[in-house]
């Protein structure tokens, strides 16, 4: 037996009793279900909630005091349904105002079966097409997030193994050539002497290594004190003057979110570092009771934006992409302002989740 298709179901949304049975009896005619019928807006509403159909066919024209593009401004935002208006007017003040609801299609009265046909099974299509691709970014989003995932929990390993286990052998060879020499009545060949130097730098570079690649101080105590760490070291290696105004963040971000903030405005000093010939930064970080906003400012040569992302697309540098990507990922919007000559800067805002809530 071959399986039973579904017929597509359509509400039909109209205030005049007669043009509604019509519109209904065209759909059947049409091969469609109508799910039901509505003569005002918010009741419309209720019915696309209660019924979930496929498609609303909805006049703009209706009686009460909510409209047609307004009920589907609403059903498009609370349960993304495809809207299709069908209307008498054709004026273009009315056509700017529908545009704002993404309708899906816009017919006018009088209309013939074919052209009826056509623009619903076109919505259909368009509709199922982005469904489609939603499902498709949101599995996207959802391995880019185990990767970083993954990515910040290897990175937070190695950095405890260079710190805790090679940086304690290093130490104890360290004491145990210094032993040496107290051993041999305090005198210490010129050899140790310089092994412990070696030593020495070699602890150094473990220690920078381990912070570089996940600094501690994220995890212990937070954005915050992590930013300001970031900041001097960058100052204390380029020469640039860094300043910050991050206040006490109590009580602290998720942690997914502190790691998405400290590895952007990571990137963005890597980037100023390299290539913006700027003299000054600030970091600044604003947050409110359901929202963050983090700035990073230099007064550098700027660059052009849209070059840089067409660079990224093609397989060059991805630094610009991968910001966009961990903000995003957070729920977050990423704004990044430059021009040749004029400096730059970067503006990540986020709506801050409330308890029990996942990003």
């Amino acid at each position: 037996m071959s399986p039973t298709v579904s017929k597509p179901r359509i509400l039909v949304v109209e205030d005049e009793a007669i043009v509604a049975r019509d519109i209904q009896f065209q759909l059947v005619e049409l091969g469609y279900e109508v799910a039901g019928h509505a003569a005002r807006g918010d009741e419309a509403i209720e019915l696309a909630g209660a019924l979930r159909p496929d498609l609303v066919l909805m006049d703009i024209q209706l009686a009460g005091e909510m409209d047609g593009i307004a009920a589907a401004r609403v059903m498009r935002n609370q349960f993304g349904l495809p809207v299709v208006f069908l209307t008498a007017f054709a004026a273009d003040d009315t056509l700017d105002r529908a545009k704002l609801s993404e309708p899906y299609g816009y017919i006018l009265k009088p209309f013939s079966e074919r052209e009826l046909r056509t623009v619903l099974t076109m919505a259909l299509y368009k509709h199922q097409a982005e469904a489609k691709l939603w499902e498709n970014t949101l599995q996207l989003q959802s391995m880019s997030r185990r990767v970083l995932e993954a990515q910040e929990k290897e990175r937070r390993r190695v950095a405890h193994e260079l710190h805790d286990e090679l940086g304690q052998a290093l130490t104890a060879i360290k004491i145990n050539l210094q032993s040496r020499g107290h051993f041999q009545g305090g005198a210490t060949d010129s050899l140790d002497v310089e092994n412990i130097r070696i030593l020495d730098d070699a602890l150094q570079q473990v220690r920078r290594l381990a912070l570089a690649l996940r600094p501690s101080m994220l995890d212990d105590l937070g954005l915050g004190p992590a930013l300001q760490w970031l900041g001097e070291q960058t100052a204390l290696r380029s020469g640039l003057d860094v300043k910050l105004d991050i206040p006490r963040l109590e009580p602290r971000l998720p942690p997914e979110m502190e790691t998405a903030c400290f590895r952007i405005v990571q990137e963005a000093l890597t980037n100023i570092t390299r290539h913006a010939k700027a003299k000054h930064v600030s970091i600044a970080l604003q947050r409110q009771e359901t929202s963050m906003v983090l700035t990073v400012n230099d007064d550098g040569c700027g660059f052009d934006l849209a070059a840089v992302r067409a660079r990224a697309i093609q397989g060059g540098s991805i630094g610009v992409l991968g910001m966009q990507e961990r903000a995003m990922l957070i729920g977050g919007q990423l704004d990044i302002t430059s021009s040749p000559g004029q400096g730059s800067q970067l503006r990540l805002h986020c709506s801050l989740r409330r308890q029990g809530e996942r990003l």
